[in-house]
């Protein structure tokens, strides 16, 4: 028996499916859209250089010497292929390769979130998402980073090869991504949560145990392997944290909030209309949310927006349904204007 494409087999679902190709979209003549993404991609690398500021703990040069502090170091996958690229290019050089690559994996997003929001809206809506997660983005630039951005393409690749149900992909992304960001826990809490009914759950503990072996093989290896020159192996900031949401640093408790809610670009507020009409594999993911939260408040910074990117991919397909469920109830109600005008009454 064939497994249908998505998990909600929805008319979306097997259209977004279908001869969606990178490739097959240039042939067709719409490779003007993925010149558009290629743009808002240097637009936004541009943009991150001109504002983000870098620790001295982990620097990117001391990112690209392997010198970075904990637990910073033991992210180690972009900074490897910074000082590869850097090789290879023969300028040595880490700023310069960090920006090409910047611009590559942005590109990546963008293409991928295309790809992924056609399984759950509107193919027009699909293909303007890129554009509002670029935007969410410019406005989490903070600190420099040479992970972050990887950390959302490798959630969102990981989220399409779940929906589309290509899980020897999903677990090669999911490696790859573990040595980028250790984030990809809460990727193995989804594909539980998602997946417990569509393969049953015999079979979604036995992949899901692969899953956690790989992600304590990696972030374990990492570890004994490693040894950064200072730092803390786990950092803990709850006390921060609280004073952040009472408001009692620099700025108060509604400057605070809306810095932290920065993260998603305010979509979290159009996420959660008409739960219940929502695609089950998008409400599904959102059981990992509140661990997550947990984990950001105890070890991550608040006000520190980019650290709820990953969640992008999730929040920007919620609410582009909610956005149609909209549209298709205004379409369904006309204005009084609208009906006295067909009716000739002036």
């Amino acid at each position: 028996m064939r497994l249908p494409l998505s998990t909600d087999d929805s008319p979306l679902a097997r259209q977004g499916s279908r001869n969606d190709t990178l490739w097959a979209a240039v042939a067709r003549g719409n490779w003007s859209l993925y010149a558009v993404y290629l743009g808002m991609a240097w637009v936004i690398t541009r943009v991150y250089w001109q504002t983000a500021v870098q620790l001295d703990a982990a620097s990117i040069q001391r990112f690209a010497a392997g010198t970075a502090e904990a637990p910073f170091a033991y992210r180690v996958l972009m900074p490897w292929v910074i000082r590869w690229v850097s090789k290879l290019n023969g300028t040595g050089d880490p700023v310069l390769s960090d920006v090409g690559l910047r611009v590559l994996v942005l590109f990546a997003l963008m293409a991928l979130l295309r790809k992924w929001m056609r399984h759950f809206v509107a193919p027009p809506v699909a293909d303007l998402s890129p554009f509002v997660v670029g935007a969410a983005l410019l406005g989490t630039v903070g600190w420099y980073w040479p992970y972050d951005f990887a950390d959302i393409a490798f959630w969102t690749a990981c989220l399409l090869a779940l929906v589309e149900r290509r899980y020897l992909l999903y677990l090669a992304v999911f490696t790859v991504a573990t040595f980028n960001r250790e984030t990809t826990f809460f990727l193995f809490l989804i594909f539980i949560s998602t997946q417990w009914r569509v393969l049953g759950p015999h079979r979604t503990l036995r992949l899901g145990a692969a899953q956690l072996a790989i992600f304590l093989a990696i972030s374990s290896g990492l570890r004994l392997l490693l040894h950064p020159p200072g730092g803390e192996l786990v950092e803990i900031h709850v006390r921060e944290n609280l004073d952040f949401l009472l408001g009692r640093n620099l700025l108060g408790a509604f400057e605070n909030l809306m810095l932290m809610s920065a993260g998603t670009g305010y979509l979290w507020l159009l996420a959660p209309w008409r739960w219940r009409s929502k695609s089950d594999f998008l409400r599904r993911a959102c059981w990992a949310l509140p661990p997550f939260a947990l984990l950001v408040f105890v070890g991550g910074r608040l006000g520190e927006p980019r650290l709820w990117n990953a969640w992008l991919p999730v929040v920007l397909a919620l609410s582009g349904q909610t956005l149609m469920a909209f549209s298709t109830r205004t379409s369904e109600q006309p204005s009084t204007r609208t009906d006295q005008a067909a009716l000739g009454v002036t």
